[in-house]
């Protein structure tokens, strides 16, 4: 570190810190929110290569509020389950090629068609035409019924089967989604436990967290004893707030500071941050703005990948409409992914996440929009890391595989009669889209649920149709932690999931969970 503080450049200072610090250890936990301002620390990459062709992200995007997974995958036409399905959805069913009297007296059919090779008619809702294409292309799969589980647990064991803690309650399913433990209370996100047990195995070489958010604090992510979850952009990391965007307001395009009093006061406070604190919490809060200012720096370094490769993802994105908020985040990790070498992890977990699926009413209205925006986003996503793939010889498609998620399924039945307002409740089981190279595409894994009031997939005693998971979130999270690395039976994959054991074996033939 530089001795002479008066003198400090700000490119002296991004080289300066304590490299390697990841994180602060229990102060973090004391001020927590600092963590949401990106603590990372760098050391200089001087040119070697840290990743190469051993790489392999993994990517949750989960849908907050719980998604109508019913009306994603739809069973159509002669699909034996198909009359049930315009019957008893009625106000909130999409047109699927059955006849109903008085909310498709047509027979109209307006699902996005998809082959499945049993030969079942399936469509999706019409807003997924990218995720459809993608499904009829073997790269994307549907897993379906899964959800928390204790134990495993059928209409005939309900009333004495250990139940997931609140069940139908968004906070509490959420958790347990993104802990995959129902039966005690969070500690640790599943994401964050594989990052404890093998960040410093599979990231040796590693320039910032293994755990990155394109979508604020998540519990996912969350719980690490080591590793802390950092929150980016589109653009970047999240820059200290009052400097303007990406520090516009305080420094030159060259990274000199401006002559102005916003220029004034980041140099002073990058010169304060310097020092040393004999009080804790002083030091703690110095120590976490020191390294998010040297992560910033890695994440610009990452970002401008993209454009020494001839990738322009503004433009891909562009073509697929893609400008929502979801959008953005899908974009700022596939910037990252392309910067992977400036990151230096073999390894890397991302998070995004959408909103407004808690759709008790207005679903017709409000559910299209929803999935446009997700199919957009996903859509661009997709295209590009194909075209990664074309542009940079260390890439392949099959490097990155990313899982969909959601609080809970809705009822089967409707609240309402009234095609314009009506919606769906809160529900279990429900269906999870999985896509990239790695998956093997273009097929339904888990089972199918029976789609029946008081069927044998239905929660007892005038459910309205809340289907038991025939999948638990523990088996369908299990495999995918396999194919990021964690091996079959071992230790590591009883300690990221310790109610496993509990489920017949996700990886054997018998439970069609073989979607990677």
């Amino acid at each position: 570190m530089p001795k002479n503080l008066g003198n400090l450049s700000r490119r002296d200072f991004l080289k300066a810190g304590t490299c390697g610090a990841m994180s602060i250890g229990p102060l973090v936990n004391t001020i927590a929110q600092l963590s949401l301002i990106n603590s990372a620390s760098a050391s200089s990459l001087g040119g070697a290569t840290l990743v190469g062709n051993d790489y392999k992200a993994l990517i949750c995007v989960f849908l907050r509020g719980g998604c109508d997974m019913n009306n994603v995958l739809i069973p159509v036409g002669s699909n034996p389950q198909a009359a049930t399905y315009a019957a008893d959805r009625a106000a909130v069913a999409i047109p699927n090629g059955i006849v109903h009297p008085i909310y498709n007296p047509s027979g109209q059919d307006t699902t996005k068609p998809i082959t499945v090779p049993s030969g079942e008619s399936f469509g999706l809702h019409p807003s997924l035409t990218n995720l459809a294409t993608m499904f009829n292309s073997s790269e994307a799969s549907f897993v379906c019924n899964v959800g928390t589980l204790a134990e495993p647990t059928n209409q005939n064991s309900y009333s004495t089967s250990s139940l997931p803690k609140q069940l139908f309650s968004h906070s509490d399913q959420v958790t347990q989604w993104m802990s995959s433990i129902a039966d005690k209370p969070y500690t640790s996100g599943w994401g964050a436990r594989v990052a404890d047990l093998y960040n410093d195995t599979w990231n040796l070489q590693s320039q910032t967290s293994m755990l990155i958010t394109a979508a604020g604090n998540n519990q996912f992510l969350n719980g690490s004893a080591g590793t802390s979850q950092y929150s980016v952009t589109s653009t970047g990391a999240i820059s200290l707030t009052s400097f303007g965007t990406n520090y516009s307001n305080a420094l030159n395009t060259d990274g000199s500071y401006r002559s102005s009093s916003t220029g004034e006061r980041l140099k002073a406070l990058e010169r304060i941050m310097q020092y040393s604190h004999a009080h804790i919490l002083e030091e703690g809060y110095s120590e976490v703005v020191r390294s998010a200012r040297e992560n910033e720096a890695i994440i610009l370094e990452a970002i401008q990948v993209e454009q020494e490769l001839g990738i322009d993802y503004d433009t891909i994105f562009a073509n697929y409409e893609a400008d929502s908020g979801i959008a953005e985040e899908f974009k700022a990790i596939a910037r990252l992914i392309t910067g992977r070498e400036c990151l230096g992890n073999n390894r890397q977990i991302f998070f995004v996440d959408l909103g407004g699926f808690d759709n008790h009413q207005d679903i017709n209205n409000d559910l299209p929009e929803l999935l446009t925006q997700l199919d957009q986003a996903i859509g661009a996503f997709n295209a590009s890391m194909k075209e990664l793939d074309l542009k940079d010889a260390d890439f392949s498609y099959d490097k990155v595989t990313t899982f969909q998620a959601s609080d809970f399924n809705r009822t089967w039945t409707p609240n309402g009669a009234d095609s314009a307002s009506a919606g769906t409740d809160h529900a279990w089981g429900s269906h999870a889209f999985v896509f990239g190279g790695a998956v093997n595409g273009g097929e339904l894994y888990g089972n199918f649920p029976e789609l029946s009031i008081g069927g044998f997939n239905d929660v007892p005693n005038g459910s309205r149709g809340r289907w038991i998971p025939t999948t638990s979130v523990d088996q369908f999270s299990s495999v995918l932690a396999n194919w990021f690395g964690v091996p079959i039976g071992s230790s590591e994959m009883a300690t990221i999931f310790p109610n496993l054991y509990r489920f017949q074996d996700p990886f054997s033939g018998d439970v069609n969970l073989g979607f990677l």
